[in-house]
């Protein structure tokens, strides 16, 4: 992938990079079947909107143009708020990136990639994590601290293949479980969306048409600058039916205080 530090200037400290001119345009990614939740949630009802509605809402307090990303199937089938752009996804989230980033303009200066699964993110939380970009940052993600023990598992009799369990014959459906070792909290993070980029970095890091599984760790890969700061405790990512039940009753809560409370006050910078 090619080099988005900035050449010899990088390693030596931390350039002037808050020139960043162009309009912030966000995308957000709602095309997937839902295979987990058992069917497409981004347009299930979540307070008397569908889910997707939301985190377009908050992104249109802190963009100046949205790309909303859906399903082939479901490109008729939800009308976009005015002015917002809607456009088809791939067969992976990478693929769906790179149709948002076709349909943002290029003189856009900050790109932010949220998804519809992450619904309750507030428009402060989208304005932190470009204020981290006019700030000089190459991108920024929102971070909670981990407050239970992470695990690194293996199933029994199974053995593991590139970061997923692959049970070895006779592992039924629930695999029994077998505990590693343990990651060390104090340098970890759960990272939640939205993320915010250079939007030059961002597409140079598409260029290649590669697979990840997010992009800050393509723009951190290829020397880029990622930034954490504290994330929202109620921006849960909505993945199954229960999930979307404890984003009801949070979606009051949010409502209510205008954000919800944050973990920690300080951003830290992802280790590259």
């Amino acid at each position: 992938m090619a080099d988005l530090a900035g050449g010899p200037g990088r390693s030596a400290g931390r350039p002037d990079r808050s020139d960043v001119a162009g309009p912030v345009w966000t995308i957000v990614l709602a095309g997937g079947g839902g295979t987990r939740f058992g069917g497409p949630k981004q347009f299930f009802d979540l307070g008397g909107e569908p889910l997707l509605a939301h985190p377009v809402a908050a992104a249109r307090a802190a963009s100046d143009g949205i790309v909303v990303v859906v399903p082939a199937a479901a490109v008729d089938g939800w009308a976009p708020p005015p002015g917002v752009r809607l456009t088809t996804g791939g067969a992976t989230r990478a693929e769906s990136v790179r149709a948002g980033l076709a349909a943002v303009p290029v003189d856009a200066g900050i790109i932010v990639i949220t998804d519809a699964a992450h619904p309750l993110a507030t428009p402060a939380l989208y304005r932190r994590v470009v204020d981290e970009i006019r700030a000089g940052a190459d991108a920024a993600v929102p971070g909670l601290p981990l407050t239970e023990v992470v695990k690194e598992i293996r199933v029994a009799g199974g053995i593991q293949v590139a970061g997923e369990i692959e049970p070895t014959g006779g592992v039924g459906p629930s695999p029994r479980l077998v505990a590693g070792a343990s990651l060390p909290r104090e340098t970890h993070r759960l990272v939640q969306t939205p993320h915010a980029f250079r939007a030059d970095l961002l597409r140079a890091a598409h260029a290649g048409a590669r697979e990840a599984v997010e992009d800050s760790a393509m723009v951190a890969e290829a020397g880029g600058l990622v930034v954490v700061v504290p994330g929202e405790p109620a921006n849960i990512h909505v993945t199954t039916p229960d999930e979307l039940a404890m984003a009801q009753l949070l979606l009051t809560h949010v409502r209510s205080e205008g954000e919800s409370d944050e973990f920690g006050t300080g951003r830290v910078h992802a280790v590259r």
